[in-house]
């Protein structure tokens, strides 16, 4: 299980690179930083994030969610943590998830673990994904060392576990990211 140090290491290796030199924001109007239009939109922190916030920051609203109600695996510890952002956030406090958009893992059956762009249906269009814009190398790599670290935790690895197997059950075509 990764512990509170784990996650400040996390935070501290992915707080500088962004996937783009300037804010990726500006192509879009930040649209994955917004609520939605029906406050529907938000993150989930993985199992022990949650230890990074005092739950009082006036930037994020919390939720506590059944894991089993939101198809996480069995392994996931009650509850989960979803949370929106309430307005801009301060960007070395924003969650892992956050630092890791637009890629995500991909666990081959063999266990090789390749990083790809987010093949998750949004509701929303990330021009980093649509229009292929090229990312830094320095935010690759150091998305591809966090989740390095990540799957060590077996409850972050049965869940990378369970969306590959999904995105490759519907046919999902993977463009892996291979330019770091």
């Amino acid at each position: 299980m990764l512990t509170p140090k784990d996650y400040q290491y996390l935070y501290r290796i992915t707080a500088g690179p962004t996937p783009l030199p300037g804010d990726c924001g500006t192509l879009c109007g930040s649209v994955c930083c917004r609520p939605g239009k029906h406050d529907e939109l938000g993150i989930y922190l993985f199992p022990g994030e949650e230890a990074m916030f005092t739950r009082r920051e006036n930037w994020l609203q919390w939720e506590e969610h059944d894991p089993v109600e939101h198809f996480f695996p069995a392994s996931w510890p009650k509850p989960v943590y979803f949370v929106r952002c309430t307005r801009p956030c301060p960007r070395e406090a924003r969650p892992l998830a956050c630092r890791f958009f637009p890629l995500a893992p991909h666990l081959q059956r063999d266990g090789t673990m390749l990083l790809i762009y987010e093949t998750m249906d949004l509701p929303y269009s990330c021009p980093l994904i649509t229009q292929n814009k090229p990312l830094q190398k320095e935010f690759v790599a150091a998305v591809n060392a966090a989740w390095q670290i990540m799957l060590r935790d077996r409850r972050i690895r049965d869940l990378v576990e369970e969306d590959s197997r999904c995105r490759e059950e519907q046919n999902l075509p993977l463009r892996i990211v291979t330019d770091w």
